[in-house]
């Protein structure tokens, strides 16, 4: 039966029964992200995928963690089709859980490209500031930055770029993989680098080159030349706490690139101008970012509601403590994209043919 709203609009009991399940769902899934956030942090996973069937008194003796707290653990994941058990009727501490073979690559396994638990990881840092988010809607600020918490960064892009970047993406763009193959040696310049695996990921594919990755968060340069050193490739792929607008570094570079970055820094179009600098002549800047709807839609797609929330509580707070902000957020459409490098002097904007679920590639010419 139809109701009366304030608002002078009329609703069902259905769409109110239909929007109460699902914060009820959402609820259930929240809440196994932070499970599977224990379970990546304790190793319970790995332990697992290691060792196969296992009790609660085996696992946390293994693991070192405490049996009660594991057990609970270990029967909500059963319960939640996350683990098997084949003894659901014995007593509680003589039941035995596995990691089933098809949840492997995506709970424990961090090389393969279907890896998610990283998504628990994500959720809850996300989590922490939300507190300081609330009061910084008021007053327009950007909440207090996060510090390097013990679970450290989700590198949850390392699988896809030693994966896909330099053997399938970079390849695809034929002007780009001539020159990273040529003599002289190509210098490439990683902007926004992060922690460094898409710089590391260039350099195995491409070994006449040489990379530099530039960062501003010190935390994950550190990690970077750690990740550079342990694969063996010090040598020609160095990391810098850096702006890439020092003068000194202009014209130096084949190609300048800015994975899924952009959108997270205030002053984009400052940053595209400065890659424009960096340019030698018949270089080239390649971005990647989010891929998602050209146009706003309402209700819009399951890409762009996911990259929405992680607009509203993660990307754009982090940019509006500059009162120069572009607050762009992380929906970056194409059409936003061509503005920034248009006004950062850029000639011309195309958009690759290179087919991911997950981002858009740019190819900018100056």
């Amino acid at each position: 039966m139809n109701q009366d709203h304030p608002s002078g609009d009329t609703y069902s009991d259905d769409q109110t029964a239909a929007l109460a399940e699902r914060l009820f769902k959402n609820a259930v899934g929240a809440l196994e992200l932070y499970t599977i956030y224990l379970g990546d942090q304790l190793g319970l996973y790995r332990d697992l995928t290691e060792r196969g069937w296992s009790t609660s008194s085996q696992l946390a003796d293994r693991t070192s963690t405490n049996e009660r707290y594991v057990r609970e653990w270990l029967e909500h994941q059963a319960t939640s089709g996350l683990l098997d058990v084949d003894n659901p009727g014995a007593d509680a501490q003589r039941r035995r859980y596995r990691l089933p073979a098809a949840h492997i690559p995506v709970l424990a396994d961090a090389d393969d490209l279907r890896y998610q638990a990283y998504k628990g990881v994500d959720i809850v840092r996300a989590g922490r500031p939300l507190p300081e988010l609330v009061h910084a809607f008021r007053t327009g600020d950007a909440p207090p930055r996060l510090p390097w918490e013990p679970e450290g960064r989700a590198e949850f892009n390392r699988a896809i770029f030693l994966n896909l970047l330099g053997k399938q993406w970079l390849p695809a763009v034929p002007e780009v993989d001539r020159r990273l193959r040529d003599e002289p040696q190509a210098r490439v310049a990683d902007v926004g680098c992060g922690t460094g695996w898409s710089s590391i990921a260039m350099a195995q594919a491409y070994p006449k080159i040489s990379v530099d990755g530039f960062d501003l968060d010190a935390d994950a340069v550190a990690l970077g030349r750690r990740h550079a050193a342990d694969v063996g490739l010090a040598d020609r792929v160095a990391f810098s706490v850096a702006d890439a607008a020092d003068p000194r570094l202009e014209g130096r570079y084949d190609l300048v690139t800015i994975f899924e970055a952009l959108h997270d820094m205030p002053r984009p179009v400052d940053v595209l101008r400065a890659a424009r600098r960096l340019l030698a002549s018949g270089g080239s800047v390649v971005i990647a970012d989010e891929r998602v709807d050209d146009e706003f839609t309402a209700p819009g797609s399951d890409h762009d509601r996911y990259h929405y929330g992680w607009s509203v509580v993660t990307c754009l707070p982090s940019v509006m403590g500059d009162p120069q902000s572009a607050a762009t957020g992380a929906v970056l459409r194409p059409s936003v994209v061509r503005r920034f490098a248009t006004e950062a002097g850029f000639r011309a904007v195309q958009v690759l043919p290179i087919d991911t679920e997950f981002w858009r590639f740019y190819r900018l010419l100056p």
